[in-house]
């Protein structure tokens, strides 16, 4: 059955944080411990009930992937100190079991999408606890933030083999076989939509409005040089996007530096804008190699088509983009590294307006990759399109777009010192019903057993 993720029920911190007079919906908030495989959830109520959170213990969690990523490191006689983008084996695991996205399914369920591993894990916002779940897929490794179609219960995510996760690690231009599944949590049945070349840390995978394209996106983060000499521009190996027209079959792939996010027009289905980062990771460290990109495409039969770009000289590290109306107009909102939110007109694709922080490090590329000394951020936005919310490490901001003036700061109660921000926020409507999740998958039953007896021979 799955293995039910370490939860201390006493150890849920409640304050009282009223978000209500902005128009905000939920918002769900991740960190996670250095150091260690802890993470503490967030939730911030709508209403006036009071803050609270959902520690998860991942400690040992990695012995559901462990053991079959050590079989393909010996088959590839890979060096016991050679991780992928030069992390040590505790940093490697601390970054597959670090939470980054959240995608609200049924019932109260919640999943917490992990930066890359084998299995999911589930929030329950009923019960306020956690657990890994085995989608039942041969024990592949999982895309990150997923999507989930609300009216037939089907969650679609992408898996790829272990194998090709570290035969990168000596060729990281090499294709990964990659299959697209739907899973619906109503049933438990699994259905393979796709399958074919493309490549792993599968970051984002998201259907468009009218559920003809699937967009799928490459968070390669890797250098073409060894770490140590990883130190000019243009070493950043380029991420891919995949772009399949689910009517046709026929797929796309569309190269970008670091791919990261896509989000859709909220007026036109055909529209969609997608994030590239600019950045590598140099073992436990950021490394931003210079301004990132917000690219918009216009989705047709005969493929995608590039309308216009966004890039500025301090647009860095954008972690978070989020598209919304405010005021007649389409605006995509940009966590720019390290204290900038960047609003771009959707329309024109040309700044709109910023919104200041407390002033940052000063990022400069000119001569190296600048290596991050702070945490990234996360935004979201009320529902008149009037508020935005920024939270990072500790603490939550509010801001009114037509004031261009943050009005809100609170520090966020039970931050532990060695806990920091990472990835995203989520922003939802919750309603609160019995779990789906409370029994394990019958595929995921099977998978685990066989496994035990793999390994007991």
């Amino acid at each position: 059955m799955a293995k039910k993720a370490s939860f201390e029920s006493d150890a849920v911190r409640e304050q009282f944080l009223s978000l209500r007079r902005f128009s905000l919906p939920d918002i769900l908030c991740p960190a996670a411990g250095k150091g260690n495989r802890t993470q503490t959830h967030y939730v911030f109520p709508a209403s006036n009930s009071p803050v609270y959170s959902i520690p998860v213990n991942l400690q040992d969690a990695e012995e559901n992937c462990r053991p079959d990523f050590d079989a393909a490191r010996n088959r590839q006689l890979i060096r016991p100190d050679n991780f992928p983008y030069g992390l040590s084996k505790a940093g490697w695991w601390d970054y597959c079991l670090a939470p980054h996205s959240y995608l609200l399914l049924e019932d109260g369920q919640c999943q917490a999408g992990l930066n890359l591993f084998n299995r999911f894990l589930h929030l329950d916002l009923n019960q306020r606890s956690a657990q890994l779940v085995d989608p039942g897929v041969g024990n592949e490794m999982l895309s990150t933030t997923n999507w989930f179609n609300p009216k037939t219960g089907e969650l679609w995510f992408a898996s790829w083999p272990v194998e090709d996760t570290v035969r990168r690690i000596h060729h990281p231009k090499n294709k990964v076989r990659v299959k697209i599944w739907r899973l619906s949590v109503r049933d438990h049945r699994i259905h393979e939509a796709w399958q074919g070349d493309f490549a792993d840390s599968l970051h984002q995978l998201s259907l468009s409005p009218d559920h003809r394209f699937l967009i799928l996106t490459e968070l390669g983060l890797r250098t073409q040089a060894p770490i140590a000499s990883a130190h000019q521009h243009g070493e950043i190996v380029p991420s891919e996007i995949l772009v399949l027209d689910l009517k046709t079959g026929h797929p796309w792939r569309l190269p970008m530096r670091t791919a990261s996010h896509v989000e859709f027009d909220p007026k036109n289905p055909e529209l969609c804008y997608l994030s590239g980062h600019n950045i590598g990771l140099l073992g436990v460290k950021v490394g931003i190699f210079g301004p990132g990109t917000i690219q918009k495409f216009a989705l047709k039969e005969s493929g995608p088509e590039l309308l216009g770009e966004f890039t500025a000289p301090d647009f860095h590290r954008i972690t978070t983009h989020i598209v919304f109306r405010h005021r007649g107009k389409v605006l995509i909102g940009a966590s720019g590294y390290p204290h900038t939110v960047f609003l771009i007109d959707a329309a024109t694709m040309k700044l709109h307006q910023t919104l200041e922080m407390d002033p940052g490090e000063k990022v400069d590329t000119s001569q190296a990759p600048h290596i991050c000394q702070q945490d990234s951020y996360g935004i979201g936005i009320s529902e008149d399109g009037e508020t935005l919310l920024v939270a990072g490490t500790g603490f939550i901001r509010v801001a009114m777009i037509a004031e261009r003036r943050f009005c809100f700061h609170k520090r966020i109660a039970g931050y532990e010192a060695n806990s920091y921000f990472t990835g995203h926020l989520g922003a939802f409507n919750l309603h609160f019903k019995e779990s789906f999740i409370s029994r394990p998958l019958p595929a995921q039953q099977n998978e685990l057993a066989s496994r035990g007896q793999r390994r007991a021979s």
